[in-house]
């Protein structure tokens, strides 16, 4: 009897093992209540359960017409080119950040972080200012005496917003990254005979793909997530999945299609997050 009485009294969880799991009941009911719900709601609302019309009509619209199929496809290319800048010049500023100490690393931190320390609205107004056809750009052109450019209105003032404002974000990924790197790899490499360029493309690159792939995930879901940044730079032309969602609210009015495009949205998000954690495993990189 005592001993099963031992046994029992080891197998059932104590008082202080249920406490955690009772102090994370609010935490649960939260997520569940503002971030599952609202997801349920918007499936909900495109899959036409509420109402009489067909269940994946929304998505066969969406799927089924060129210019959704193409504004999906302009998401997506915007994704891929604002993370291909951001990790071409992002990599020698987190290069250097992990080089450097003191001082220095710090005023070159806190130059990469002061984009995200602006209101979106007014860093978008900003670059309106700079990208317009009498901004300041064109007019540094002039007084120059070269030819101004357009570049307002168009996918390349919107990259080069999104790119001022996301590249903080592929930075301190990729340096956090490099700071933990064992600096006598890149030493023995060099003192086997490796040149510079071999030691960073065989070491220090492979070593530092990991904050790569995670500053790359943080750039093209913010991207293809963008809002007040394409609306104020872009126009028409530049249409994307949320500008389009927020025209079927406000203009059309149909709520269906706009959560239909959301779950779709989603569904994109998704699909390149499982790429990503696919992406850390050596059998897909290779």
């Amino acid at each position: 009897m005592t001993a099963r009485a031992s046994i029992a009294t080891m197998s059932a969880p104590s008082e202080g093992t249920r406490w955690p799991f009772l102090w994370l009941c609010p935490l649960f009911l939260f997520l569940i209540v503002f971030f599952v719900g609202p997801l349920l709601l918007n499936l909900t609302e495109s899959l036409h359960l509420k109402g009489s019309g067909r269940p994946l009509a929304e998505y066969a619209h969406i799927f089924g017409d060129s210019y959704y199929l193409r504004v999906i496809a302009q998401t997506l290319g915007l994704g891929v080119v604002v993370t291909a800048i951001c990790a071409v010049l992002g990599y020698p500023l987190a290069l250097a950040i992990a080089r450097l100490d003191g001082a220095k690393k710090a005023l070159l931190i806190f130059a990469v972080v002061v984009p995200l320390l602006i209101n979106v609205v007014v860093r978008s107004f900003g670059w309106m200012v700079i990208l317009s056809r009498a901004g300041a750009l064109n007019w540094i052109l002039r007084t120059l005496g070269l030819p101004t450019i357009d570049v307002m209105y168009t996918w390349t003032g919107v990259t080069i917003a999104l790119v001022h404002v996301l590249l903080p974000f592929m930075v301190l990924a990729i340096a956090s990254t490099l700071e933990t790197l064992d600096a006598r790899l890149e030493e023995a490499a060099l003192v086997l005979g490796a040149s510079r360029p071999r030691v960073f493309l065989h070491v220090t690159l492979p070593l530092s793909l990991e904050g790569l792939i995670t500053g790359s995930i943080l750039c093209f879901t913010l991207t293809i997530g963008s809002f007040v940044t394409v609306m104020l730079l872009g126009k028409t032309s530049t249409m994307i999945m949320p500008l389009l969602i927020y025209q079927q609210l406000t203009v059309a009015s149909n709520w269906p299609f706009a959560a239909a495009m959301g779950v779709t949205l989603l569904g994109l998000i998704t699909v390149v997050l499982w790429l990503a954690t696919r992406l850390r495993q050596p059998r897909w990189r290779r």
